[in-house]
């Protein structure tokens, strides 16, 4: 799961992803910094290449959580 933040002092916008230990910020790999964004909509295409297919085009579904 991503979400979007803003900083209005800087007017930039990063993305974080929730992890086991709460949420933390998307790494660039090739600046090895936060990666960041001009603009909410920049931001919003790279959560939506990132996320993959739906899990509706999943063959098997987890239907129970079922522990004999």
């Amino acid at each position: 799961m991503y979400r979007i933040v803003h900083n209005e002092q800087t007017g930039s916008y990063r993305v974080e992803r929730r992890g086991v230990f709460g949420w933390s910020f998307v790494m660039d790999p090739n600046r090895n910094d936060y990666r960041a964004f001009d603009s909410f909509e920049s931001a919003c295409r790279w959560i939506q290449r990132k996320s993959g297919p739906d899990n509706a085009t999943r063959r098997w579904k987890v239907v129970s959580d079922c522990r004999v």
